[in-house]
């Protein structure tokens, strides 16, 4: 379903249920003028108020010109004394009109499910999933580049010619191609075509060339390829230009949570959003957002002005006062946008104030403009600059965060420090340059190894923590067992010199732990018998 029908299909379900919604209305009015109460006069206005949001927002615009009239007159009594017969006998007409606005209302529509409880948003392929071929006749450069990329994690295949990675690419296509320019079956030039309509299909194609001259490099360019390698590739540059050009940072969705007391309205800024890729956690309850904020974490906030009990501007004072989200963007939602409106809302903390009848289109600009804001500064608060892992703060919440979940289910988390061996001869022989290298190696072979739910920082200096949860302890002596391998296998050049790194680890996990400090204390303790005893090897307490 697209997004214009599944947004027809939630404003025919509207309309079907808006007869009974106004009929709850002048329920309210005839209770009111049978007894004048200030309290019911602010019910009668808030559902006003909440008609007029929704009819803006649905285009229903004969129902909005008369709510428009009724909220004004309502506005109006809130601080007044007991309003005049006059007055009373204008209302009750401007009633009856509401409720005689009937003629356009369409048969009732079949309840929307997917599109209003799934997120379309598709993840990317699962780091091991991607496929690379590379094709170079030299058996033994294909074979070098091969095991070097195995070591990384990645589906690699080597084919010593074109013909054969024709056939097994028409069979199955890989997401991204290595190519040597000299081949024994194919000319350049039918490389470069061949390349030229990879790229046109979304397949990736990186050169590997002996030549570095301005006119291969130009043929290239033209061909469309994404990347032009001179021989020996680099193989840490290599891995980091795969990540980009495949997007295999797993860069999450933008997080929204947003808040408003009609679920209709929930339900179609929810589907709005969604469709554009945003992940949106909707409640019509103000007081399910702490617990919320627990699990889920979002980029931005988007509250309703005018709710019962607990207002807009109430809740955005309220997020602001919790130091993870002092500077999160929090946009609120009203029919009344008036200039008040907007300053009222600035000064309770939020950034804008948004009208329900912006256009689909503008809507979904201005918050993903802003979330995407509100993701880059929790980003750059959180994460490494290096390495892009999450930096020593916040893998410790992560860490914490996590036990403290598995306590409560009665589960296990494993935390694990890992350093890599010898490190300062590695700056002090090649450099600085040489040592970031190193690190940028680490921190690509953990993303290409650990799954989504794992979390890995880095600790400090050469120092790494990993926190897996929900692992059977020896798969996760495995898993850390197997990075530390790959690893010490990975061939690192500076300046024409190749040299290899190793790493130690200790392992801890929850289950042997009574609280996340005795937890950190035994890791680090575990790490240090690591490298006493010989170094390039895993420590754990849990199985021997």
């Amino acid at each position: 379903m697209s997004l214009e029908e599944s947004l027809e299909q939630l404003k025919r379900q509207y309309l079907h249920a808006l007869p009974d919604k106004k009929k709850q209305i002048i329920t309210l009015w005839v209770s009111l003028r049978k007894n004048w109460q200030s309290y019911m006069l602010s019910a009668v206005y808030r559902e006003v108020h909440n008609l007029k949001g929704s009819s803006e927002t649905f285009g229903l615009t004969e129902t909005k010109d008369i709510v428009d009239k009724l909220e004004l007159q309502l506005k109006n009594l809130l601080d007044a004394p007991a309003p005049t017969l006059n007055l009373i006998k204008g209302l009750d007409t401007l009633f009856h009109q509401l409720l005689q606005n009937n003629q356009h209302y369409l048969p009732a529509a079949p309840v929307v499910e997917a599109q209003m409880q799934q997120n379309p948003y598709n993840p990317s392929k699962a780091r091991h999933e991607y496929c690379i071929a590379i094709i170079e006749d030299d058996n033994n450069v294909g074979a070098m580049i091969t095991k070097q990329l195995h070591e990384f994690g990645f589906n690699v295949q080597h084919f010593l010619n074109f013909t054969d990675f024709i056939k097994v690419q028409y069979a199955s296509p890989f997401d991204l191609i290595l190519l040597d320019l000299i081949l024994p079956d194919y000319t350049e030039d039918a490389l470069f075509e061949a390349a030229c309509e990879f790229e046109k299909n979304n397949t990736r194609v990186f050169v590997l060339s002996s030549r570095s001259d301005f006119d291969m490099r130009l043929l290239a360019i033209r061909a469309n390829v994404s990347e032009y390698f001179v021989k020996p590739a680099e193989t840490t540059l290599l891995v980091r230009k795969i990540h980009q050009w495949l997007k295999m940072s797993d860069k999450p969705p933008l997080k929204v949570l947003l808040v408003d007391d009609q679920q209709s309205m929930v339900d179609y800024f929810s589907s709005l959003l969604r469709s554009h890729g945003l992940m949106v956690r909707g409640m019509t309850k103000p007081e399910q957002v702490i617990p919320t904020l627990e699990q889920f974490e979002p980029d931005l906030f988007i509250f309703d002005l005018y709710m019962p009990g607990v207002n807009g501007l109430e809740l955005a004072r309220m997020i602001r006062q919790l130091d993870k989200y002092t500077s999160s963007p929090i946009l609120v939602l009203s029919s009344d946008d008036t200039m008040q409106n907007k300053v009222s809302i600035i000064q309770a903390g939020s950034d804008d104030l948004i009208s329900k009848q912006t256009a689909p289109s503008l809507f979904v600009t201005q918050v993903i403009s802003r979330a995407q804001r509100g993701h880059d500064i929790r980003s750059s608060a959180s994460r490494d600059s290096l390495t892009g892992l999450l930096n020593h703060t916040q893998i410790l919440v992560a860490a914490r965060h996590c036990i403290n979940l598995a306590k409560r289910a009665n589960s296990s988390v494993c935390i694990a420090m890992l350093d890599l061996d010898h490190f300062k001869q590695v700056n002090d022989t090649y450099g600085h340059s040489g040592g970031d290298k190193v690190l940028l190696a680490f921190a690509h072979l953990l993303q290409q190894s650990l799954r989504a739910a794992d979390f890995m920082g880095r600790y400090g200096g050469e120092e790494f923590m990993l926190v897996i949860p929900d692992m059977p302890a020896p798969l996760v002596i495995a898993k850390v067992n197997a990075i530390r391998e790959s690893f010490s296998n990975i061939v690192f050049v500076e300046e024409g010199a190749e040299f290899k790194v190793t790493l130690s680890g200790g392992l801890a996990f929850s289950t042997e732990c009574h609280e996340f400090q005795e937890c950190l204390l035994l890791a680090d303790k575990n790490l240090y018998e690591a490298k006493r005893t010989g170094r390039n090897r895993i420590i754990n307490t849990l199985v021997k």
